[in-house]
């Protein structure tokens, strides 16, 4: 009798046989070189090379099957990541054989929540216990507030997984002893302010490393905690620079890009080179998302240097095809730019960051330089009224005035990572080219929830609790800029 229920049991096609709990499962938004909007359904299931599991609708009907995207190292990443393309048009479908129901695809966006720089640092953070790194109270707290009001899009600006992603690695190569080596990073880890690499290019998944990117990383510091937000809503997910490809890079395309082979026109399914090759960098090609009246352009700024011009032609073409992506959305809709790296970010200098890269008062240094210099060749047009980043270990909130010259900047990099000071630590006026920048800053956990009214928006820096740190908006004025701290 066992043998026979054993061969029926295989017999049943995958959209049948029984799912259990998969690792994450999730929708994320994409776009065509041609412009056509796309979303795709992501299942995650802990082996590699499992069948994929249908996805049904929950209403009965036609099962759709689900595609295994490449796995770039079954070795590292024991899971499968299967896909399928997924209904734009509001209905729901679910996993077959779990209880998984994955959200709908809203046709317009009244309410979204904005997070980032999400993972845990260990040594920094106590063993990353709940208390110190507050991520998964995070997303708990977004996925159900206490409003009652569940978002219909989640925005991450970058840097998911911390805790696999050391700035340092050792690298034991045949016949040679082992060395420490520092991570490629754009320049960030390059000796002082110089923004250029010290050296060869090395990274985590270079032959010989003993810390190359892998699954249990990515699934501690981001799809545990994250896994009843991914659930809420589709997602819009930006690269950090924790996502290089010299670090975690592979998982990245694997897990979270919206490049699929599936959809013609999206650039397939992106893999990271070798580290050791002739061209060992992969840029993605800006995209925009249109949801009814907002529409948010996705810049990959992983590879901009902070300090400095390091691929500086790449960003220059990056923003001439922004300005054509602007150009073509509706008159009607609020345009976003999201980019992890900040367009602007009034940052501490070091002690040998040069004069020149300093504001006119010598008390700032104003990042990123690379994407700043690629905005004054190829200006945003002024429709962008709002850029989304991450990247500094804080809160940040910027207006310039003239009010509407510039779009307001919000960097969200206070998610879970190990908060960096805040800097400044009062309201701040910065001259930045002929416009002055007008803002505060907060160095506390939290992620915005933010409500669109129109093309103008409002919105609240909120703690784990769900209680507001900012509030925030787009008609908002004085010497905080569009936002002021919840005590104001």
């Amino acid at each position: 009798m066992f043998t026979v229920l054993a061969l029926l049991a295989a017999a049943l096609s995958p959209a049948l046989q029984a799912v259990e709990a998969p690792a994450a499962a999730f929708v994320t938004l994409g776009q065509t070189d041609a412009g056509e909007q796309f979303a795709l359904a992501r299942v995650v299931i802990e082996q590699a090379g499992a069948d994929c599991p249908a996805l049904e609708p929950t209403g009965g009907g036609q099962a759709r099957p689900m595609t295994a995207r490449r796995n770039p190292d079954p070795r590292h990443f024991g899971v499968t990541v299967c896909e399928a393309v997924y209904p734009t048009h509001g209905s729901r479908l679910r996993v077959a054989g779990s209880s998984v129901r994955l959200p709908a695809v809203p046709a317009e966006v009244s309410r979204l929540v904005v997070l980032g720089d999400t993972g845990c640092e260990p040594a920094y953070q106590d063993g990353c216990n709940a208390s110190a790194w507050p991520f998964a109270e995070l997303a708990d707290s977004a996925a159900e507030p206490t409003s009652a009001l569940v978002p219909d899009l989640v925005v991450h600006v970058g840097d998911y997984n911390y805790r696999g992603t050391p700035g340092e690695i050792e690298i034991k190569r045949p016949g040679e002893p082992a060395r420490k080596v520092q991570v490629y990073d754009a320049g960030d880890n390059a000796p002082g302010a110089t923004c250029k690499l010290s050296g060869p290019y090395y990274g985590q998944n270079s032959v010989g490393s003993r810390s190359p990117d892998a699954w249990p990383p990515w699934q501690q510091d981001f799809f545990m905690p994250a896994r009843r937000l991914l659930l809420s809503a589709p997602w819009i997910f930006a690269r950090g620079n924790h996502e290089l490809c010299s670090r975690a890079g592979p998982g990245y395309f694997y897990l979270l890009d919206p490049g699929s082979d599936l959809v013609p026109g999206s650039g397939g399914q992106l893999a990271c080179p070798p580290a050791e090759a002739a061209e060992p960098l992969v840029f993605r090609r800006p995209y925009r998302i249109d949801l009814g009246e907002l529409a948010v352009v996705v810049l990959d700024s992983a590879n901009a240097c902070d300090q400095g011009d390091l691929h500086q032609g790449h960003f220059d073409a990056q923003f001439a095809r922004v300005r054509s992506l602007v150009r073509a959305a509706s008159a009607e809709q609020a345009i976003w730019l999201l980019t992890h790296r900040p367009l602007w970010g009034v940052n501490k200098p070091e002690d040998d960051t040069p004069q020149s890269d300093l504001d006119a008062s010598g008390k700032y240094l104003v990042i990123d330089k690379t994407l700043q210099t690629a905005y004054a060749r190829e200006p945003l047009p002024k429709p962008v009224r709002l850029v989304l980043s991450g990247h500094m270990h804080r809160f940040q909130a910027i207006a310039f005035e003239p009010l509407g010259e510039l779009p307001s900047q919000l960097i969200v990099g206070n998610g879970g990572v190990d908060l960096d000071a805040n800097y400044p630590e009062e309201p701040f006026a910065v001259d930045i080219g002929e416009a002055t920048a007008v803002g505060f800053g907060l160095s506390r956990f939290g992620y915005l929830d933010i409500a669109l009214h129109g093309r103008g928006w409002s919105g609240r820096l909120l703690n784990p609790a769900g209680n507001p740190l900012a509030r925030c908006g787009s008609a908002r004025t004085g010497p905080t800029g569009v936002c002021e701290p919840a005590g104001n």
